[in-house]
């Protein structure tokens, strides 16, 4: 199946749904991906129509985070380019419209750090959350350095970046990833819903209210993300690095 993401508006009025689809490859991100879902956000943010934006992933997964040969390319590359998912997340930070993400399945890597720019995460109960970045040789991106701190604590933080644990639904919930759960396979439709409810309230009042709540903390991280950025980038191109993406790809 080829890569896509499907924007739909249509069929809730005044909510975007941007769904991630690559079902062959458990919704593994690609930098054409990174690119749509940038410009699917900003797109919606932009449109006064648009109350809510919904994000999940099709096939009963989120996404298996970024894909493995977009890596690989990456860390190989004499003149790389600017990060497109690293584009994606600054489409998030700079979004006034609520986001609401419905996670099912796996949300590894940057399927768990850019839930941190969500305005709500319903999850299934048996969505499993985990960060590999120190197993690859890299450090933590998406400004995560920063945000999961805020809302975890830094010790539960170590748990995740630096340990790698793995959380279900209800542990990252009762830790403050997720805002709630619900039976597998149910995680879209109370998305949907929430977003149906925001849709009755006053648009400009929405985005006034979020600007409000994220202002404390938006130039802190926007340096949180440059800082991640510098050392990512030299990390991606370490022997560290291209020997453990290497024992993965003979997996």
């Amino acid at each position: 199946m080829e890569a896509f993401i499907v924007i739909i508006t249509q069929n809730q009025p005044g909510v975007a749904h941007l769904v991630i689809s690559r079902t062959d490859k458990k919704n593994a991100l690609t930098r054409d991906m990174y690119r749509a879902l940038a410009e699917g956000v900003s797109k919606a943010a932009a449109d006064s129509s648009v109350h809510a934006i919904v994000l999940s992933g099709e096939g009963g997964v989120f996404t298996a985070g970024n894909d493995l040969d977009d890596f690989r390319a990456r860390a190989t590359d004499e003149n790389p380019k600017p990060s497109a998912g690293l584009a994606f997340i600054e489409a998030l930070m700079v979004c006034d419209t609520p986001v609401i993400a419905a996670v099912e399945g796996l949300a590894i890597g940057i399927g768990t750090t850019l839930l941190l720019h969500c305005d709500s995460v319903i999850a299934g109960r048996s969505t499993r959350f985990k960060t590999a970045f120190v197993d690859l040789g890299l450090v933590p991106e998406a400004a995560s350095t920063l945000t999961m701190p805020l809302h975890l604590g830094s010790r539960r933080t170590a748990d995740l970046l630096l340990m790698g644990d793995t959380l279900n639904g209800e542990e990252a919930r009762e830790c403050g990833l997720v805002s709630r759960v619900v039976d597998d396979g149910l995680a879209v439709d109370e998305a949907l819903a929430q977003a149906s409810a925001l849709t009755t309230k006053p648009r400009e009042a929405l985005r006034a209210s979020k600007r409000l709540i994220k202002a404390p903390w938006r130039e802190a991280v926007s340096d949180a993300l440059e800082r991640e950025r510098a050392v990512f980038s030299d990390r991606l191109r370490s022997e560290d690095c291209r020997a453990a993406l290497a024992r993965m790809g003979k997996g």
